[in-house]
């Protein structure tokens, strides 16, 4: 049954309803733009490790893990070199060591637990994050030992890429003759430390981790040397691709009409001379080009700048004997910055022991070639960084010679007429005449 009025009282309700629920909306969103974001002000500092739990040094460490416990959450989310296992190196090692995260604390523990009277090292790599993604910028390193005494002998060395001839960040193992691993990772100048560790003797090898996985893998640089600790020195560990195949020539390219350019598709051993004698060069007329040096990278780069030298000396000579102004070659070289008042100037960087690796070989030629010209280069072989050599030989052809230039395009007749010059006649002398003579 229907009451008189009724639809015109549920039309004035229905607007009642909306408009309340309007003002409430309206209330929650000036209050949410009024108060602060979520979680306060943006976090914009690092993590920091605050506390260690063996401190370092400590002897007789009987627990299960070792705890790092830092200010604030570490981020446990990282994946590939992201990974919470990369940025803690435990050493020695049976494996991948176990890590339990525990938000602001972080606990380690060797695979198959710690071994009685064993010095450990646990290293807190830089790299690690919070949750709003601020790296940590230092790293840490805890020294302990389940037995009573840490043994103070220890290697350390510098890591390098041998084929750049710079220090780089390395993975760095020594392994004993019982298969015992000890772990370390060189910094940003190439320096590392492994141990503590026993006297004994120690195969070191460096690799060059491109993907962070700790293992040696398929062209990855790497180098090995055995180590007799106690070490009379630091050592030197050069990194670069290696195996035991022979060095092969490539395709030679002429870099002009007196230069062969040749690539190898492995690294020669630097300490091998090279010689002129070790290649043979035969034109299709089985003519023989005579070569008349033969150079590394690094000799090149010093032949250019002698002969630059010389080239120089000759012009400055030259001019100074025809009476001319003479230029110096090049500005006086820059002055260095002072150090700052009480600190000592940096070191200079340090350099591998051994000139660097090299794959092509560059040719002086004591005659030019021929433009499209096969030609055949042949070596006895060079020593590749394996030890290996094989004879090698490549035909290739020269390439054609350069198109003329065009000719330049002869001047536009505008249509205009030329004024003709009138041609003036020159002026016949005129005769002085002469006084008459007395009568």
């Amino acid at each position: 049954m229907e009451y008189p009025g009724g639809a015109v009282a549920h039309a004035r309700r229905g607007i009642v309803r909306l408009g309340l629920t309007l003002f409430l909306a309206a209330m929650v969103v000036a209050c949410a733009s009024a108060s602060p974001p979520p979680g306060g002000p943006e976090d914009k500092i690092p993590p920091r490790l605050v506390r260690v739990s063996p401190d370092t040094n400590s002897v007789n460490f009987h627990d299960k893990v070792v705890s790092f416990y830092f200010d604030e959450t570490i981020n446990d989310r990282g994946t590939g070199a992201q990974e919470l296992d990369n940025f803690f190196l435990l050493s020695p090692s049976d494996g991948a060591a176990n890590l339990n995260w525990h938000r602001s604390r972080i606990d380690i523990a060797p695979r198959h637990g710690f071994k009685p009277n064993t010095a450990y090292t646990v290293t807190v790599l830089p790299g690690m994050t919070d949750l709003s993604s601020n790296v940590m910028k230092a790293g840490a390193t805890v020294v302990f030992s389940t037995g009573p005494v840490i043994p103070t002998t220890k290697i350390e060395g510098i890591a390098f890429d041998w084929s750049a001839g710079t220090p780089v960040k390395a993975y760095v193992e020594a392994i004993t003759a019982d298969s015992t691993v000890y772990l370390s990772q060189s910094d940003s100048v190439g320096k590392f430390t492994i141990g503590p560790l026993g006297p004994g003797s120690y195969l070191v090898r460096a690799i060059m981790d491109q993907n962070n996985n700790r293992t040696l893998d398929r062209n990855e640089a790497f180098d090995t040397l055995r180590v007799l600790v106690p070490q009379q020195a630091p050592i030197q560990l050069l990194a670069a691709p290696r195996d035991t195949l022979p060095a092969l020539m490539g395709i030679p390219t002429a870099g002009d009409s007196v230069t062969i350019n040749i690539v190898f598709d492995r690294l020669l051993d630097p300490t091998q001379p090279i010689d002129a004698a070790a290649f043979r060069l035969i034109a299709s007329d089985s003519v023989q080009v005579p070569i008349v040096g033969a150079y590394s990278p690094a000799a090149l780069r010093v032949a250019d700048s002698l002969r630059a030298k010389v080239t120089g000396d000759s012009v400055r000579r030259a001019d100074s004997l025809a009476g001319k102004a003479v230029v110096p070659p090049t500005l006086p070289p820059a002055v260095a910055p002072a150090p700052a008042p009480g600190k000592a100037p940096p070191p200079p960087p340090p350099k591998p022991r051994l000139p660097s690796p090299f794959n092509s070989i560059t040719l002086k030629l004591g005659r030019p070639i021929k433009p499209s010209t096969e030609y055949r280069l042949s070596t006895t072989g060079l020593r590749a960084l394996s030890g290996k050599s094989v004879p090698s030989d490549r035909r290739f052809t020269t390439p054609k010679p350069p198109p003329p230039p065009p000719p330049k395009p002869a001047a536009k007749d505008s249509g205009a007429a030329v004024p003709k010059v009138p041609v003036v006649s020159p002026t016949p002398p005129v005769a002085t005449p002469k006084p008459p003579s007395a009568r």
